[in-house]
Parts: C-alpha cells; sequence; structure tokens
C-alpha cells in the first residue's frame, strides 16, 4: 500500500485536486483561495505545487493530497486512497484480493438493478401505477430522481434474467441480496417484487442495499417495508439512508436531523433539511454515530409520534450521550411523522425542528407531566427515570448538572440521587474497546510530551534520519514512550516512508495525529515560501531534542522522588528512604554532568 500512496502522489497534482472544490490564484510561488475549512473573506489558504501542499494561515490546517480530500470529504483514509487511486488510474493492492473483486462486481450488479428499478418507475408500469402515488405523497419528480427511486415488478425472475443478461453470473447476483433460495434449495427468485425501490448508498453515493416499500394496492398482509440482508457490501448497522447526500449539509449546518423512515428523510430534503438521514431497519448503532461524528458532534432526533417510535428515540439518545453527541429530540403536534407533516405544510416541519431541546430536558419534562412531584413516589419515579438516561452522559459535569436539578426539582439530598444513579449505572452499556494503537494524545500535555511530539515529527521527516535513530536509540531509556517505540520499531517495516507508516494504521485518530507531527515539524510556513530544515538541520535538532527529552524525563523522576521521599519520611519508612536518597543523588548527579 505504501507504493500506491506514493504512486497516487507522483500522478495527481495537488493544485487539481483542491482547484475542484476551491478557486485557487497564482500568487508567487504558491496558489492561493478562501480557505474551505473556516470563513474568511480575504485568502489566508496556500497551495505550494513544488512540494504538493496545502496550508491554511488562517486555521493552521495542512497536509497533502489526502489530508485535504479527507478532511474536505470527511472521509477515512483508506476510503480517501480509494477515491484517489481512482482518480489517478492506480490499481490498489487491496483490489487483487478475490473479496475485493467481489465486491467490485456486486456494486456493479447493484448499479445496473438501480437503472432497471428506476427505468420501470419512469418508464415502465410504475409510471401509471405508482409515480402518481409518490407524487400524491408529495414527492417532486426532481426528489425522485436524486434518491434514485425505482419499481420492482411483479414477477419471480425479472431482475435475474435482467443481470444474467448483462453478464453477471448467478453466484454474483446471489451475493448482492437480491435474490431468495428456494426453500427446497432448489434454484432462486427476485426478493423484490411489486414493490417502490429505495435504493440505500454508502457514503460515496454507490448503491449497496436496498429498502422496498410494498406497492399501492399491493398486497399488505406481507411485511410494508423488506431490506437487503447483510452482504459484502451491505451492513445494516454501519447504513444510513441519505447520507451521500445530506453529508456536505450536515457539515455546513452543524447538525444532523435523524428521522425514521426512507420518506421523512426525502420530504425534510423537500422541506430544506437536506441535512436529513434515516437509520435504514434497524436502531440507531454506535458505528452510525460514528460516522455521524465525522460531520458534526450534534444530532437533532425527530421520530414517529407513537409510542414505538418514541421508545427508539429515548434508547438512540442514551446511546448518543454515551458517545459524546450533543443530542435534541423535536417534537411534532401536526402529524404523526415528517413526511405526514411535510405534505400539510413544509413550514411546520421547520418550526418543529427549531423549537426542539436538549435531550435531557425532553426526558425530564416527560417525567413531570407523568408524576406528582409532590408524592413521595412521584419524586422517586421522576428521580428514576431521568437518571436512567443521566447515566449514559458521558462529561462528568454534565452529568453533576443534571443530579442537581433533579435534587432541586424533587426537593431531595443531592447525595440521595448520586446514590441512586450508581445503582443505575450497571444498565449503560458497555465501553467500546479502544484502538490497538496506544498513543492517544491526552488534553494535558506535560514539557515532555511536547518535546517528545517535536522529537518523533523530526524523526518521522526524513528517512535517512528516522533510519539511524531507529538503528541507534530504540534501545534507549528515553525510547520506552508509546509513540517513540511505535515509529522506531515500524520504520523498517514502512521503508522508513511516513505514507508507508499510515497505510499499517487502521487507527483514524492515530493517523491525524502523526500527520498532523509531522507537518509540523517538516515544514516552516511563511506569507511568501515554504521552508524545509536541511539534513544536517534536522540531525542537529534531532540531537538537540533527544538531550531536551532526556532531561525532561529525568526532571518528572526527579519530582517524583521527592514525591515518594516526603511520603516515606511521613511514615518512618528509613530502608525505602535509604533507597530513595541514593537514587535523588545518582540521578541529581547525572542531570549535572
Amino acid at each position: 500500500m505504501n507504493n500506491n500512496v506514493e504512486e497516487i502522489k507522483s500522478r495527481l497534482n495537488i493544485v487539481d485536486v483542491v482547484g475542484e472544490y476551491v478557486r485557487l490564484t497564482k500568487s508567487g510561488s504558491h496558489w492561493k483561495g478562501l480557505c474551505p475549512f473556516h470563513h474568511e473573506k480575504s485568502p489566508s489558504f496556500m497551495v505550494n505545487e513544488e512540494k504538493q501542499i496545502f496550508h491554511c494561515f488562517g486555521c493552521t490546517k495542512g497536509g497533502d493530497v489526502f489530508t485535504f480530500v479527507q478532511e474536505i470529504e470527511s472521509l477515512e483514509f483508506r476510503e480517501v486512497l480509494k477515491i484517489l487511486a481512482e482518480k489517478a488510474g492506480v490499481q490498489l493492492e487491496e483490489y487483487k484480493s478475490e473479496e475485493s473483486g467481489n465486491k467490485k462486481r456486486i456494486m456493479e450488479a447493484l448499479e445496473f438493478a438501480t437503472k432497471f428499478y428506476e427505468t420501470q418507475l419512469w418508464k415502465g408500469i410504475g409510471k401509471d401505477k405508482v409515480l402518481p402515488y409518490l407524487r400524491g405523497r408529495g414527492l417532486t419528480d426532481e426528489s425522485i430522481q436524486s434518491f434514485r427511486l425505482g419499481f420492482a415488478p411483479t414477477g419471480w425472475d425479472n431482475i435475474l434474467k435482467f443481470l444474467l443478461e448483462r453478464g453477471f453470473s448467478l453466484d454474483e447476483i446471489e451475493k448482492t441480496g437480491l435474490l431468495v433460495k428456494k426453500e427446497n434449495g432448489s434454484g432462486t427468485y427476485d426478493r423484490f417484487r411489486d414493490r417502490i425501490m429505495f435504493p440505500i448508498q454508502d457514503i460515496m453515493g454507490a448503491v449497496i442495499g436496498y429498502s422496498a416499500r410494498v406497492a399501492p394496492g399491493g398486497d399488505e398482509s406481507q411485511a410494508k417495508y423488506i431490506n437487503t440482508p447483510e452482504t459484502i457490501v451491505y451492513h445494516k448497522s454501519k447504513a444510513l439512508y441519505g447520507i451521500s447526500l445530506a453529508k456536505s449539509e450536515i457539515k455546513r449546518k452543524n447538525y444532523v436531523l435523524l428521522v425514521e423512515g426512507n420518506m421523512d428523510v426525502i420530504a425534510s430534503h423537500q422541506a430544506g433539511l437536506a441535512n436529513a438521514v434515516a437509520v435504514s431497519g434497524t436502531a440507531l448503532t454506535g458505528e452510525q454515530i460514528v460516522m455521524l461524528k465525522r460531520y458534526t458532534e450534534n444530532m437533532a432526533m425527530l421520530f414517529d409520534m407513537d409510542s414505538a417510535g418514541q421508545q427508539a428515540a429515548q434508547k438512540s439518545a442514551d446511546l448518543c450521550l454515551q458517545k459524546g453527541v450533543n443530542v435534541k429530540i423535536v417534537t411534532l403536534t401536526d402529524g404523526k411523522d415528517a413526511s405526514d407533516v411535510v405534505q400539510k405544510d413544509p413550514q411546520l416541519l421547520l418550526e418543529a425542528v427549531k423549537k426542539s431541546v436538549l435531550a435531557m430536558e425532553y426526558f425530564f419534562n416527560e417525567a413531570l407531566k407523568k408524576y406528582d412531584k409532590k408524592t413521595a413516589e412521584g419524586k422517586m419515579h421522576i428521580a428514576k427515570e431521568v437518571l436512567a438516561h443521566a447515566a449514559n452522559i458521558e462529561s462528568q459535569i454534565e452529568k453533576s448538572h443534571w443530579i442537581k436539578k433533579i435534587a432541586h426539582e424533587v426537593d431531595v439530598e443531592e447525595k440521595v440521587i448520586t446514590d441512586m444513579l450508581k445503582n443505575a449505572l450497571p444498565n449503560v452499556l458497555p465501553e467500546q474497546p479502544k484502538a490497538p494503537i496506544e498513543f492517544e494524545q491526552s488534553s494535558f500535555q506535560k514539557r515532555s510530551d511536547i518535546v517528545r511530539d517535536s522529537l518523533v515529527g523530526l524523526v518521522l521527516s526524513d528517512a535517512k534520519i528516522w533510519k539511524q535513530t531507529a538503528e541507534k536509540e530504540i534501545d534507549m531509556d528515553w525510547a520506552k514512550d508509546s509513540l517513540v517505540q511505535f515509529v522506531l520499531k515500524n520504520g523498517q517495516a514502512a521503508n522508513f516512508s511516513f505514507d508507508g507508516l499510515l497505510a499499517m494504521i487502521d487507527d483514524e485518530r492515530a493517523i491525524e495525529r502523526l500527520r498532523k507531527l509531522y507537518f509540523n515539524s517538516k515544514y516552516l510556513f511563511t506569507q511568501d515560501a515554504v521552508v524545509e530544515y536541511s539534513q544536517q538541520e534536522l540531525q542537529d535538532l534531532v540531537g538537540s531534542y533527544i538531550a531536551q527529552y532526556v532531561r525532561e524525563l529525568q526532571k518528572e523522576r526527579l519530582h517524583d522522588i521527592i514525591k515518594q521521599i516526603e511520603n516515606a519520611e511521613q511514615k518512618g519508612d528509613k530502608e525505602t528512604l535509604a533507597k530513595l536518597m541514593s537514587e535523588f543523588t545518582k540521578l541529581s548527579q547525572e542531570m549535572n554532568q
């Protein structure tokens, strides 16, 4: 993959790629434009063609062509790799595997199937049967086309025949989820028959599956909606209906509107809320929240007003609270769902979203409506119900706020509520396991951490220095830090290439952190030029930073020994005290030398 990254970079010009998103004008040795990552009136964003990097003097974002696409599209490194490989005409090594080949064929088959269903809707039997129904539900032709709605006609082998005729094998068609195996095991039939087809697309707009609604006048004794089963391209726990059309608007508005159904998404977009998405035939999952957090940490939740919808909203809100998402609840008074409300008057939906309240406020108000806070039983129910949600809150400060508010509202001591909260905690879902690379950056950095980060950035910025440092320093005490260890130990496997190292990592936060260290150390940005250190300057700087880092670690160790000495003196532990004094003297002498 290392060679892939370098080959992609060699074939693409960052000016061309950035130019697709930003209007650039030549200015000396740079290209300049308005930064796409923050609002500005005069250009502080520059692209350097010679070094193939970008930098903004306003918001300090910077990096290479991969960083730019990853930032602007909010994608993961591997997704960007695929996009830029296609743009550069590079065949990725991972695509050569059998599974990757299958995936590509399955995606092609699904694209053909989507076109087939669209044709059936606009030119086939669906033209008279389904189009009037969709228009009657308030959908415009533009929306129907944007969301690529279609129609699966009656019949047992329409899509099977269509795809076989286009060169797909039975095995490939089966893997799309479009077919069902007969119970007796002999043969297959079309899964979707006489149904309105809602294609489910991935983040980049490629069709991965379908949600299919029974056609008007069809057999409603069967399930009203049926979805594609799990396939190698469709995973319902990760899919979000409408995400490819909503992602840029979610970023722009800095919140996502989560609705319950496909029709609700389309209706919301028509009403001017193009930041709406829906879960796809499942409850909201942690994986979907992680995907949405690439774009925003704010969510407004609009679920059906029936009891099932409200229960789903509560579960989803709890999961958001656990994941540190700011979640609001939208309440409808003029209809049961977004689609229903938009049909009456789109303005009603906009007003309802404006009046959304924080989830915890909503849960509090609902509990106060249900129970009498003047009675002992009422107080207990209110506290219990609100705490069941508060227990999910990630922030301790916010959790403390709600404990105080509950105590005040039901007029009991805070300690009583805190004790009740402890009993509510076991109901909270367990934490997700941490990423395998254990060099997460804490919000508070010691002086030694700052020096270490600069040192790691300098080492990464030159292959020769990286190799020399790895060979000479890997067993030194200062190199025991997990971040330093990772960089020095994996240098050889990455061929001492920064791009090669990134290709070995799955943790997106780790990739982002290493990238910042690398670009901040490798380049010095001025308004007129990009300065790079010479190899000798880098060599001297690395030596200087190693010496600084060792000294900072010694200072921290000395400070720790002093605290231990004080503790041993208080306890009268003479044996421990003697050992600590000896260590203190030895370390002080080393530092003086």
